[in-house]
């Protein structure tokens, strides 16, 4: 009984890190520096939000997010909310070791957008926010 409850507890943490872990992905188009396609599904990147095109930074942004994704295997990341208003997936994106939507926070190219209830690195987000507008960085020039 002990070792069916241990394979038991096993799938089920299997099934929950498959659940909000998603497997590599190639992007196949940037639309702006906070979403992008993989097939025909867009993604909106969680807890941020970069310039319009035509604002400033905004052409910075898309680049930024070409360069670091186009080409690359990604890894999505779910939080509770699975799409957004407009029907974007709704993630954290990955590659390697870089988390891409930090990132864009941290070069002053997007600015934090907490949405519940996918606010899982909220925290994180608005630490690396708060460096990005004391360093100037693009968005706080």
């Amino acid at each position: 009984m002990k070792n069916f409850l241990i394979a038991v507890g096993i799938t089920l943490t299997i099934c929950l890190i498959w659940n909000y872990i998603e497997s590599y992905k190639q992007v196949s188009e940037v639309i702006d520096g906070d979403t992008f396609k993989i097939g025909g599904q867009s993604i909106r990147l969680i807890g941020i939000n970069a310039p319009e095109i035509g604002e400033p930074c905004s052409l910075e942004a898309k680049e930024k997010l070409e360069e670091m994704i186009i080409g690359k295997e990604i890894r999505l990341e779910k939080d509770s909310g699975e799409k957004d208003e407009y029907g974007r997936l709704l993630r954290y994106v990955y590659v390697d070791n870089l988390f891409i939507n930090a990132e864009m926070i941290r070069l002053g190219l997007a600015r934090v957008e907490e949405i519940k209830p996918n606010v899982k690195y909220s925290d994180l987000f608005l630490e690396t926010e708060n460096k990005a507008r004391k360093a100037g960085r693009c968005i706080w020039e």
